[in-house]
């Protein structure tokens, strides 16, 4: 007898049993086909902007390289280009009144949709979109369709917001001619948008001198900033005289100079703008306003007790709270006269907010300050503020002075300005006086003070002091 074990032996599955298997793993190919299909919607959901649908930033970054790729095998022919778009001042003073569950913003994403097919991405800001013009003939093409999408965005929404519109400011660079890498076209494309933002152009398109210049001024605000922090290394002061009619110098108008040890001398009008954007206007205006004052106590001292000094006073600084006090401070630090410091305002510092503007005036005349309207006549010239505003001279821009002897249109506004000037007993200055004969119907006509290069630049403080010091200015 065969005692062998064989129960370790299974016995053939049931046809039943068999049937439950199938079934079971049908059950689970479904539950594995829902949970693809929800872990696709997540992953949708993940890489999408709520308030816009948008593809997000990440998206964006894979699909320029992967087009970018198909461009650079392709070589040259139809072109590639990306765009920034911003949305504009009237959408962000909106925003959080109408707009707080972001529908017009939808919208608006929906309408450039419309233009560019799913070509659109959410960037980082809420209201800034990241485009891809694919396909383009040739830069015409590019600017066409960006013409078009500034149409669709600046109309009005529907109602109830119908009486609603917004704008928007657009870069755009093209590969390969603004670069071949995602990194640079996106660089240059922010850098066509800045330009945009400047100049309220909706759109820009980059070109090689506008990159120049960017980053010529970033290079300027990076020094800029490095030589305030190193206190104000490579800043300095020069001095126009101010001349009257018997060729004495009265006066000094400060202006300021910079020399930097890599690009030389720069001109304020390259450095000042980027000092204003940035904020760093006020220090050096703080700063010039010590540094003049301190130095006209110097002149007093080496006996020209009877010159004064003229500082230009920027619409930022001008807008301080504490201004007053802060010019207050500074002529008690110095131990200077009021009188021997005129402050120098334009017409839009002063129109900006005109009430506050002449309280502070009052403000600083009862110190013994003189104030001086600068560039008259290219501003808004009203004549009932310019009555409220109590200006002590009245400063007659270049503008008018350059060949007045020669045209009657511009002799016939200065004498209206020194007549003005004259009813609201003010004095008049001249600036840009040039030429002899510049100079010679100016006095005629009742004209007070003038500086100009016909008389000298402006200088060092030693250069100055000489001019003084000869008792008349040297005009040839």
């Amino acid at each position: 007898m065969n005692n062998e074990r064989t129960d370790y032996l299974e016995e053939p599955a049931a046809a039943d049993d068999i049937g439950e298997l199938r079934r079971q793993l049908d059950e689970l190919r479904d539950r594995h086909q829902k949970l693809e299909v929800r872990v696709a919607e997540y992953q949708d959901l993940l890489n999408r902007n709520p308030a816009t649908g948008l593809p997000i930033r990440r998206l964006f970054d894979a699909e320029l390289g992967q087009a970018l790729s198909g461009a650079a095998s392709r070589g040259r022919g139809r072109l590639l280009a990306i765009g920034l778009l911003r949305l504009d001042g009237d959408y962000a003073r909106i925003k959080n009144s109408r707009d707080r569950n972001r529908v017009l913003l939808y919208k608006t994403a929906d309408r450039i949709r419309e233009i560019v097919g799913d070509n659109i991405y959410q960037s980082d800001r809420l209201d800034e979109f990241l485009l891809i013009f694919r396909d383009m003939p040739n830069t015409d093409g590019v600017e066409l369709r960006a013409d078009q999408i500034v149409e669709a965005v600046s109309r009005f929404h529907e109602a109830p917001a119908d009486d609603i519109r917004f704008g928007c400011y657009l870069g755009i660079s093209v590969y390969p001619n603004h670069g071949k890498t995602r990194e640079e076209l996106l660089g240059n494309a922010d850098i066509a948008l800045i330009e945009s933002e400047r100049n309220g152009t909706p759109f820009v398109l980059y070109g090689d001198e506008m990159g120049v210049r960017y980053r010529e001024r970033e290079y300027i605000e990076t020094e800029l900033k490095l030589a305030i922090q190193s206190g104000f290394e490579g800043l300095d002061l020069h001095y126009q005289p101010l001349v009257d009619g018997d060729g004495r110098i009265r006066g000094a108008e400060a202006l300021i100079r910079w020399d930097h040890s890599g690009l030389g001398r720069i001109s304020p009008s390259r450095f000042i703008p980027v000092a204003e954007e940035i904020g760093a206007v006020r220090f050096i205006g703080q700063w010039s306003l010590y540094r003049a004052c301190r130095q006209l106590k110097q002149w007093h001292a080496a006996g020209l007790d009877d010159l004064y000094v003229s500082v230009n006073l920027s619409p930022s600084q001008f807008k301080q709270v504490d201004l007053v006090e802060r010019i207050g401070g500074v002529i008690e630090s110095v131990d200077l006269p009021g009188r021997c410091l005129t402050l120098e305002l334009t017409e839009t510092t002063v129109m900006e907010e005109p009430e506050e503007a002449i309280a502070k005036m009052k403000d600083l005349q009862s110190m013994g300050l003189r104030l001086a309207l600068d560039d008259f006549g290219t501003g808004y010239s009203s004549l009932s503020y310019l009555r409220r505003f109590e200006f002590d001279t009245l400063k007659i821009d270049r503008s008018f002075i350059t060949n007045v002897d020669m045209n009657p249109h511009d002799q016939e506004i200065v004498r209206a300005m020194v007549a003005m000037a004259r009813a609201f007993g003010m004095q008049t200055l001249a600036e840009g006086v040039e030429r002899r004969e510049e100079l010679e119907f100016l006095m005629e006509n009742g004209c007070d003070l003038v500086q100009g290069f016909l008389y000298s630049p402006a200088v060092a403080h030693g250069e100055f002091l000489a001019l003084a010091e000869s008792g008349v200015s040297g005009a040839s």
